[in-house]
């Protein structure tokens, strides 16, 4: 059963790799959307989803191969393959943030019996989800809002919604909204958590916002992960929950008994476990994010 639900907010996409657009990229469509324009850019073997036509630091929001569209291009999505270690037969995965849906296709292969909300603020990104991307909604399992991320969170809340797990990836062109980076927010999101649910959030770990980010994690959620290559210069993903998470050494056996699955999307579980850090590696001094205090938009 299709599930789209119009409500047309604020901005916030996933932003994953930064890629110049080449001189052999070919535009395939381009629409404007009430947010940006979206193009769908084939270059290289790739289909790529992107919110500009030509610029240096030009983001790609989503990419797929497109003789191997299940291998997964970016070390940003193979670190967000992680919540395998941490989650046991998720029943209820909220995604904030769909792209072209790259991410949720592989958790609904993983996890064939749970049931997905995904959430997207820009309706020309869900389309081109659909038509580029394989993306799908169509069953009673799965759900697709086109709403503002911290609205869907909130309503969610007033409607007494719980999930397992919650992937917080909402970009925009630049980076994350600022209104979904706060104590605030992050307070809301986390009253969605089952007991011993499951955060994951796709941040960027060379942002002038890393220390108050990091910090403003760790004052809402106490300890946290990272999962960050170090030959990855860009994207991390943090790791929080509402109850104490288990211990890295507690992850190894689902990294073992996920290699052979993963592996079909081009993910080396045991590269991802050692990626797994708890160190605190940011300024606990650094002034959190809130409400009133969030200058996200001068220290991007």
């Amino acid at each position: 059963m299709n599930k789209l639900i119009l409500t047309l907010l604020s901005a916030g996409l996933v932003a994953l790799s930064i890629a110049p657009m080449d001189s052999e990229a070919k535009i395939v469509e381009e629409e404007r959307s009430l947010y940006q324009n979206v193009y769908i850019v084939k270059e290289v073997g790739l289909t790529c989803m992107r919110f500009r036509k030509k610029s240096h630091n030009d983001l790609s929001q989503s990419c797929i191969y497109d003789e191997k569209p299940k291998d997964l291009v970016f070390d940003y999505y193979k670190l967000a393959m992680g919540a395998t270690f941490f989650l046991d037969d998720p029943k209820d995965m909220l995604v904030i943030g769909l792209g072209g849906g790259v991410l949720v296709n592989r958790y609904k292969e993983v996890y064939p019996n749970a049931n997905i909300v995904s959430v997207e603020i820009d309706e020309v990104v869900a389309e081109m989800a659909k038509k580029y991307f394989d993306y799908t909604d169509d069953g009673e399992q799965y759900e697709t809002h086109v709403r503002d991320g911290r609205v869907f969170v909130k309503r969610a809340l007033r409607k007494d919604r719980r999930f397992d797990f919650i992937l917080l990836d909402a970009f925009n062109s630049d980076y994350i909204p600022e209104h979904m980076m706060t104590k605030e927010y992050l307070e809301e999101v986390k009253g969605l958590l089952k007991p011993g649910g499951i955060i994951m959030a796709n941040t960027f770990s060379s942002s002038a916002l890393f220390h108050h980010e990091s910090e403003t994690y760790h004052q809402v959620f106490g300890d946290l992960y990272q999962i960050h290559f170090e030959d990855e210069k860009t994207n991390r993903v943090i790791v929080v929950s509402n109850q104490a998470l288990p211990e890295k050494k507690d992850l190894l056996q689902k990294a073992n008994h996920y290699k052979p699955l993963l592996s079909e999307y081009g993910v080396d579980t045991l590269k991802v476990f050692d990626a797994i850090s708890d160190e605190i590696n940011w300024n606990t001094d650094a002034k959190i994010l809130t409400d009133q205090y969030s200058p996200a938009n001068l220290l991007k």
